[in-house]
């Protein structure tokens, strides 16, 4: 499955790079599309998750395992 992204998608993808300067900025396949996450010092600052239907996806609580 190829991802494009959308301009919407682009563009949180370039205010995440604006928030956090110099930080690592990778991301990685997922089924459902990708998640996007700016690292600093072995941390993750920021995550973004994009669908492929072009969203941006919003901030969810992640419950402890």
């Amino acid at each position: 499955m190829d991802v494009e992204l959308t301009p919407t998608q682009a563009r949180a993808i370039a205010q995440l790079r604006w928030r956090h300067p110099g930080a690592e900025v990778r991301a990685h396949r997922v089924v459902w599309g990708v998640i996007v996450e700016a690292r600093r010092d072995g941390h993750v600052a920021e995550v973004l998750a994009l669908d492929a239907a072009g969203q941006v996806l919003p901030e969810r609580r992640v419950d402890a395992a």
